[in-house]
């Protein structure tokens, strides 16, 4: 009969049979779980009673600390105004002619020193040159202080709050100190009103807090208060006074102790008045050492418990009612009906530690045995998938460790944009400290609240070049670090697709200090180049024309005495006539006087000549030159231009034909140079230094330069330029 009941209710609908096992199940869980949540919420309460307390009294204590903080700068701040109006007072008084200057400030003295900021606080003047204007200390005035940081820092700002450290003569040791100042300008003061920080106790006003501290509860009876290290109370719901000698149910000096200890928590029997029985009570308190004061919040230890109880009654009258009810109708049949469940459950625990290999035994065709077959089915799907996961894992972790590592430990800034919403998505730290910046202060963030790249339509022509090009390479950019510091940078960027977004992968290189180098370097190029243009024409030039009076002097002397010499003075007179012709031609190269207006065209076609007489090539201007117009600083700029493409595609080209071509079309000029050269793809590791200098050089004339880079033969520079006149960039 048990065999046949126990086939029975093997074929019982599965409904039935989690209905009976979830009753005992239930009956169980709900004992179980009331007893661990009655454990653990015991617990927890415990620990909340004093995260309570604790949390109350830090925010008291930030509170306190705000609000005191708010009302000192308040009143500082209230003092400085009040002095500049009379300052002003006494300022219109002078321009009206009611009173000279003299004894304006004279009365001035007498009400600014007058007054008395805290217990020692005073208040003095500056200028805007550091010095001491008004001050309390005669022998003060006068003197320049800026060899101070906060004189310097007042200099700066003239107005606001400031907080430093200062020892008086005599001091061992500096105090800190807070000022409020204040900028008059007609006379150029900068009234400052400073007080010892030890001090400010005497400007706080206790109301501004006293209801927020008081309007604090914990439990139906727990407060907040704050006592002086002394013992005196500050704020207390009931009681005033000193506390000092306060004991509790123990003959405990509890607030000695607290004022001793500064900071902890005590558990104490207390009555307040009113009250026939001392009860538990726990105090947690916080020190304020600016104010000496301390800053603490109690309640009494049964109010906290009070809902743990009800809990724990209400769930002991349900669990009797549940086991009352679902124990003797489930309790035979849950044997039953756990085992193939029990079996389920440890091929699922083998699952869930990673093997799959385990299979259910089906013994009936019920609901329990079909989800035994469909088990069965799917750990062969799960098994089989499981291998190609791991697979797939293995290989795509090697390629997230690779781009991970290559990712940190690259020396360029590299920073990943989504391109759909425009905020970072990650940052390296070359990048972070690049820009000045902190991750969090980068991850997450839209692109242009940020304003990291400068100007704006920086980030504009990235994205232009993204859209049309899908990459981009070797841009210059500036960016914005935190400090508002500009940089220059170098950007390389291609599109990505991360976690199934559109995104912009940017590998950044700071060129900041190698564009300074390398204009530092032009410069000092350039500054060379007209030292020793004047050099030849002031001295070398002068000293071949001495050469050349001498020679004639000594051609004059042989000839009366019909020397047979006289041929080689001739040909020395010729020697030297063509050295200061050569002299004279690369001091013009050199230093170029008088270019302006049309003279560029003329300066062009000497150039052109020089480059033949000098390197024996064919050099031609072409085009109407001598129309365009332009000021002698882009004049010059433009020679220079020209004269080092010229020369560049002689010597690194190996150019034989040099073609020089000057436009102008409305408000635009254009200068092309060509050659018959090598071409710049195999001479252009060797023009590094001339291309920059004549990108500079278009550069101060707000100009563009283009290099032709994919000509198999010769090499074709242009430079564009506006024809209207601005001023030179930096």
């Amino acid at each position: 009969m048990i065999r046949t009941t126990a086939k029975k209710l093997q074929s019982l609908p599965i409904r039935l049979k989690l209905f009976y096992t979830c009753s005992l199940l239930l009956v169980i869980a709900v004992l179980l779980a009331g007893i661990s949540f009655y454990i653990q919420a015991s617990g927890r309460m415990e620990k909340n009673i004093e995260a309570a307390l604790s949390n109350a009294t830090a925010t008291i204590l930030k509170m306190v600390s705000a609000t005191a903080e708010s009302s000192i700068k308040n009143y500082l701040r209230a003092v400085a105004e009040k002095n500049r109006q009379i300052v002003s007072n006494y300022h219109e008084r002078v321009q009206k002619g009611g009173i000279t200057e003299a004894d304006a400030r004279k009365a001035l003295r007498e009400i600014l020193f007058g007054q008395t900021i805290g217990e020692t606080g005073y208040i003095y003047c500056l200028d805007s040159g550091g010095r001491a204007v008004m001050h309390p200390n005669p022998g003060v005035e006068g003197v320049n202080y800026s060899e101070f940081e906060f004189i310097r820092e007042q200099v700066a700002r003239k107005q606001g709050y400031l907080e430093y450290m200062w020892k008086n003569p005599g001091e061992v040791t500096a105090r800190p100190k807070a000022m409020y100042m204040i900028y008059f300008e007609p006379w150029d003061w900068i009234i400052s009103v400073s007080s010892y920080r030890s001090e400010f106790i005497s400007l706080i006003n206790i109301s501004d807090f006293r209801e927020n501290i008081l309007s604090q509860t914990f439990g139906q009876t727990g407060y907040s208060y704050v006592l002086a290290s002394n013992g005196d109370v500050i704020i207390h719901p009931h009681l005033s006074g000193n506390l000092w000698d306060v004991k509790d149910a123990d003959g405990r000096y509890l607030v000695r102790e607290q004022c001793m200890t500064k900071s902890g928590k005590i558990a104490y029997a207390w009555r307040n008045p009113g009250e026939d029985k001392f009860r538990e009570k726990l105090v947690i308190y916080n020190y304020i050492p600016e104010y000496d004061w301390i800053v603490a919040s109690t309640g009494y230890i049964e109010e906290f418990y009070a809902p743990l109880k009800s809990i724990r009654n209400l769930a002991a009258i349900t669990l009797l009612v549940i086991i009352g009810m679902v124990l003797p109708a489930t309790f035979f049949m849950a044997a039953e009906i756990t085992r193939p469940l029990k079996q389920l459950e440890q091929k699922l625990s083998q699952a869930m530690s990673g093997n799959f290999s385990g299979r259910m035994q089906i013994r009936v065709r019920d609901e329990i045995g079909n989800l035994a077959l469909f088990f069965n089915r799917f750990m062969d799907e799960l098994e089989s998938s499981d291998r190609k996961v791991r697979q797939e894992a293995r290989e795509r972790k090697k390629s997230e460790e690779l781009f991970t590592k290559a990712f940190h430990a690259s020396p360029s800034g590299i920073f990943i944009l989504n391109l759909n919403t425009m905020r970072f998505v990650r940052a390296n730290e070359s990048f972070l400290q690049f820009l000045g910046s902190r991750q969090e202060r980068i991850i997450n963030q839209p692109v242009d609240h940020l304003s990291v790249f400068s100007p704006s339509p920086g980030l504009d022509r990235i994205i232009e070049l993204i859209k049309k090009e899908g990459r981009i390479r070797n841009l210059d950019v500036e960016f914005t670090t935190r400090d508002k510091d500009v940089r220059l940078g170098t950007i390389n960027a291609e599109t990505v697709h991360i976690w199934g977004q559109r995104c912009l992968l940017c590998a950044v290189a700071d060129q900041t200090e190698t564009r300074q180098l390398e204009r530092t370097l032009i410069e000092i190029i350039e500054r060379e180049r007209q030292q020793l243009g004047q050099y030849l024409h002031d001295d070398l030039s002068s000293h071949l024309m001495g050469i050349d009076f001498m020679q004639k002097s000594l051609f004059k002397k042989l000839d009366k005495e019909a020397s047979a010499y006289l041929e080689e003075v001739k040909e020395i007179r010729f020697l030297i006539q063509e050295a200061m012709g050569k002299a004279s031609r690369i001091s013009r190269g050199l230093c170029p006087t008088q270019i302006a207006d049309r003279e560029l065209g003329l300066a062009l076609t000497e150039l052109c000549r020089d480059m033949e007489e000098i390197y024996g090539i064919s050099c031609r201007l072409e085009g109407p030159g001598q129309a365009v117009h332009l000021d002698e600083r882009r004049a010059v700029h433009i020679y220079y231009i020209a004269r080092e493409a010229a020369c560049n595609a002689v010597k690194h080209g190996g150019a034989d034909e040099i073609c020089l071509r000057m436009e102008s079309s409305g408000r635009d000029g254009l200068l092309v140079i060509t050659d018959n050269g090598c071409g710049f793809k195999k001479a252009r590791s060797t023009w590094g230094m001339g291309l920059k200098i004549m990108a500079y050089r278009a550069g101060r004339i707000g100009g563009s330069l283009e290099i032709d880079k994919e000509r198999a033969f010769g090499a074709r520079l242009a430079l564009n330029f506006s024809l209207s006149k601005e001023p030179e960039d930096g």
